[in-house]
């Protein structure tokens, strides 16, 4: 019997932890902390920072899984790192250490540096690694911390109690829909946690904004500018932004967005046959 059908046997979920930050993340360490005792918890992370990698499958095609012990986590915990892009580290483990029906029953993505809002987050491989999950049958949380811009590449230090707390939250809730059978409504639930979040800050269900979080900006631009001049700003105009959204519920009101998403990114139908000219099928009707 293998280590993951030990954990099935003893009625334990298995959770897949991952991130985008890389290994040596202190978020990494906090996401492992909120799900401990949850489950038999597996860690796959880049070897290296991978921020802003979206769902991109890049990396060093002659890598394998290193093994590693992670400081402040406990040993049982079986952590592996790769040199691959975020939704490549899923992909792979999926591969090889989760075969056949062994396949984890939920991906924890995160406690990432820096908000993912908006527009932004197909950029983001916190929400890429959760979205490779989804696309191979396996629900997911992307949990993003909010964090200065100076931190968003390089590790600061940072209190990481509140964002253990509401990532606890939330994956004992979906590890108890998972496991009463009635499935999940959405692949991917999006958690971003504003700083401060102290107990009873608000948590409220967002739409995903159309406008975007993160804007660069170039203070003399020419043809020959290095994409490297971009310095990056956060863009959040309340009067440009909808209450019901997720910039909206961070940036503005200061409280925990939770966006429900899924990997159909079709437009509404009807709509766009009117436009387009053409018939709805009737199986869409």
């Amino acid at each position: 019997m293998s280590s993951n059908d030990s954990g099935r046997a003893a009625g334990q979920p298995n959770i897949l932890v991952t991130n985008d930050d890389g290994i040596d993340s202190p978020g990494l360490v906090a996401a492992i902390a909120a799900v401990s005792g949850l489950g038999r918890i597996t860690v796959v992370a880049p070897t290296t920072q991978q921020s802003a990698r979206g769902r991109s499958l890049q990396g060093d095609r002659s890598d394998c899984l290193h093994p590693v012990r992670l400081d402040g986590v406990d040993a049982s915990v079986a952590a592996y790192h790769i040199n691959a892009s975020p939704a490549l580290v899923v992909r792979h483990a999926l591969m090889v250490l989760f075969a056949g029906d062994r396949q984890p029953d939920l991906i924890v993505s995160g406690i990432n540096y820096g908000e993912n809002l908006g527009n932004n987050i197909t950029i983001s491989g916190t929400v890429g690694a959760a979205f490779q999950g989804a696309a191979q049958g396996i629900p997911g949380i992307a949990v993003s911390r909010q964090t200065a811009i100076r931190h968003h590449f390089r590790y600061g230090v940072l209190d990481w109690q509140d964002a253990i707390r509401v990532t606890r939250e939330h994956t004992v809730r979906l590890l108890q829909v998972i496991h009463s059978g009635a499935g999940l409504p959405f692949d991917v639930l999006k958690i971003d946690i504003p700083d401060p979040c102290p107990p009873g800050t608000e948590q409220r269900l967002t739409v995903l904004s159309r406008q975007a979080y993160y804007l660069p900006v170039y203070r003399d631009p020419q043809p020959d500018s290095p994409i490297r001049a971009a310095a990056t700003i956060i863009d959040a105009d309340a009067a440009l932004l909808d209450p019901a959204d997720d910039i909206y519920a961070v940036a503005i009101d200061r409280v925990v967005s939770i966006t429900p998403l899924t990997l159909d990114c079709t437009a509404p139908f009807s709509e766009s046959a009117r436009v387009l000219g053409i018939a709805v099928p009737l199986s869409s009707r």
